[in-house]
């Protein structure tokens, strides 16, 4: 198991790794929690719309774990964030300067703090035009989601998570991290479908994972090319996410929970990434 795989475990408990404690990156995320921003992401949920009206959030998050609290979700990208810093120490030493490893640990942090005012849009359905208004809110109300020295965090906002053009070092790292989130949270659900543990949500656990499946194998695929904690993390978890492949191209009728305008699409955009994912294995 790869370094980057290995210390994922770590995130999930909540403990985290500080690189550079003179600064205690965390406390960021301990002032934005106290807020009422912050207290809104702790009530919702990630994910919904592949959650049964039925279900409640609390059930959904035990299934998932926390990276389907919009709170939790923040810390966890921030695990993934210092696992990623570290397994690039090993596998690509010269990568990420110092500054380069605080900034992606502070856009891990402050990612999704206008989703407290815009609301979580699914990343299948996320536009230009969602990106450009949830990037509005963070500048208009950064002052109250932050009271302190926003330096690092104005630098993370423009440099790293809203980097819309994608051409920068941390902005790729960044999206490759973000993916890769997607992507565990996706092999978790199907690991309730293997053990048929969970009943009573496996119709929604079933198109979540289609729906992952969909938009992330073949980007971290490219990511990989340059980033090598990504391509080993691909490679530890290659017959995991084979399986989940397996899953939903054994059951089209995933796709009938999608609005019927969607399904044709989703169905070839499914296609595209299994085999892409296929020809990546092969080779």
């Amino acid at each position: 198991m790869s370094v980057f795989e290995m210390l994922v475990d770590i995130t999930e408990q909540g403990h985290y790794m500080e690189h550079t404690p003179r600064t205690r990156l965390i406390e960021i995320h301990e002032e934005f929690k106290k807020t009422d921003f912050g207290k809104t992401l702790a009530d919702r949920v990630r994910y919904e719309r592949y959650k049964p009206a039925d279900v409640s959030n609390e059930r959904w998050v035990d299934l998932l774990g926390a990276d389907v609290n919009n709170l939790t979700h923040l810390t966890l990208t921030y695990g993934l964030a210092q696992d990623f810093i570290r397994a690039s120490q090993i596998l690509s030493p010269n990568f990420l300067t110092d500054e380069d490893e605080q900034l992606l640990q502070v856009a891990a942090l402050i990612h999704d703090w206008a989703e407290s005012i815009v609301g979580d849009i699914s990343f299948g359905d996320k536009t230009a035009t969602d990106e450009l208004e949830e990037q509005a809110a963070f500048e208009a109300n950064l002052a109250s989601f932050y009271n302190g020295d926003t330096t690092l965090i104005n630098r993370a906002r423009t440099e790293v998570v809203f980097d819309h053009t994608g051409e920068s070092k941390l902005g790729r790292a960044f999206n490759a991290i973000e993916r890769v989130g997607y992507l565990r949270t996706a092999l978790r659900a199907g690991s309730h479908i293997v053990r048929g543990d969970a009943p009573d949500c496996e119709e929604g656990l079933r198109w979540l994972i289609a729906d992952v499946l969909s938009q992330q194998p073949e980007p971290l695929i490219a990511y990989g090319d340059t980033l090598p904690p990504i391509r080993q993390y691909l490679i530890n978890q290659s017959d995991q996410i084979s399986q989940m492949f397996g899953i939903v191209a054994g059951d089209d009728g995933i796709f009938e929970s999608y609005p019927q305008e969607q399904r044709v699409t989703k169905r070839a955009q499914f296609k595209q990434s299994y085999y892409a994912w296929r020809s990546w294995q092969e080779n």
